[in-house]
């Protein structure tokens, strides 16, 4: 059935929750896991379940994810980029955009269903058994959904299911740290609809124009045969632990995720190759780790280290470097997410900390021991510190 399907990514907002790390409005090319960005993670899913004819929608304005997924070629049919939506519009209308972009397509051709992932978060889900539960059920509309404890803290929508988890509506909880359990399930904002029923549901969506997520799900359900497939109960070929869904609601949680990684065996795996997940090339030089000049060994343990960076005799632990970090002599870098083009300089400590892009911590200076770093960066109340560069 995968080959009558339409993949669709919606990008164009969010990321607000991970300033000042990415920029606002950008959420689907915040780094992840050094080498990739979000919407990789949403083309692999489709690309891996068999949906090869995919179309990025994003905002009208962007070149940015266009340039992105240009380089989508060798072996893998590239993305069409249609840049169709608004700037400023809510989650549900550039959902509601991109289902009217994708209408003509589908209509020309013969779709069953069409696929919309969001390119917000990451996923690694197999999407074939959700597509046979959609075809199964005679649904109109299948909600992607993940059990409540899979995304406690964020304000994800929760549904309210009747049999057969049919989906009478939805709610959105009162506060962005609500606390989940697994007899909630959330919606994640991916879901599947019928290439027939789409008509109806573009008019639907149109006519009532749902203010948020939750009357998004309520509106369709009260219409339409609206069901939810949790995907997280699936295999995904070749990987251990099974599906992987996360939202990056706080930036303690964009941390705790490359945390995870950095362990011997973490939930999302990027080395399974029944299941690749393609970065865009870079160019860069291989990641090198070297003694400095007076012999002092470079060493990693533990950690992803990216294309062009160099640890130049010093110390990284249970860390995550992005393209072209520099870490010079003596300095020492333990659980912390270095992101692209930072700087650690001679004899610092780097502990628990996000390093934003291009960031520069000074020769001898102490980050996370305590002390808040100087502006724009902050202390989190939790305990993580965060280094940003200064505004140009």
């Amino acid at each position: 059935m995968a080959g009558r399907l339409l993949g669709v990514v919606v990008a164009g907002g969010g990321g607000a929750s991970l300033d000042p790390l990415v920029s606002p409005g950008e959420a689907a090319l915040t780094p992840f896991a050094g080498k990739y960005r979000f919407i990789d993670f949403a083309l692999a899913t489709l690309g891996n379940s068999g949906i090869h004819d995919t179309y990025v929608v994003a905002p009208e304005t962007d070149t940015t994810v266009s340039a992105h997924v240009a380089w989508r070629s060798s072996g893998a049919r590239p993305p069409h980029v249609v840049r169709s939506l608004s700037v400023a519009a809510s989650p549900g209308q550039r959902r509601i955009d991109a289902l009217r972009t994708c209408w003509d397509l589908v209509a020309a051709g013969e779709r069953d269903a069409v696929v919309v992932l969001g390119a917000d978060h990451i996923l690694q889900v197999d999407l074939r058994p959700l597509a046979v539960a959609h075809r199964a059920l005679r649904a109109d509309v299948t909600l992607v959904a993940v059990p409540g404890a899979a995304i406690d803290g964020s304000d994800r929508t929760i549904l309210r299911l009747g049999p057969r988890r049919r989906v009478l509506g939805a709610a959105r909880p009162a506060g962005a740290a609500s606390a989940h359990t697994d007899l909630d399930v959330a919606w994640g904002g991916d879901f599947i609809v019928r290439a027939a029923a789409l008509p109806a549901v573009l008019a639907t969506l149109a006519a009532d124009a749902p203010p948020d997520d939750a009357g998004f799900v309520t509106t369709l359900a009260e219409r339409f045969r609206v069901v939810a497939h949790d995907v997280l109960d699936g295999p995904v070929p070749g990987a251990s632990h099974g599906a992987y869904w996360h939202e990056p609601f706080s930036l303690e949680a964009y941390y705790d995720a490359q945390m995870n990684l950095c362990t011997p065996r973490p939930r999302l795996d990027l080395y399974n190759p029944a299941w690749p997940v393609r970065a865009r090339a870079t160019g860069l030089a291989p990641a090198k780790v070297v003694a400095d000049p007076a012999g002092r060994a470079g060493q990693a343990l533990n950690s992803l280290v990216c294309e062009g960076s160099m640890i130049c005799g010093g110390v990284v632990v249970s860390s995550v470097l992005g393209h072209a970090v520099l870490v010079e002599s003596g300095a020492e870098v333990e659980d912390s997410v270095l992101l692209e083009g930072c700087r650690i300089g001679r004899g610092a400590l780097v502990r628990r900390a996000l390093v934003g892009p291009g960031a520069v911590v000074a020769d001898g200076q102490m980050i996370g021991y305590g002390a808040a770093p100087s502006a724009p960066g902050r202390l989190a109340p939790s305990g993580l510190t965060v280094v940003v560069a200064p505004a140009r």
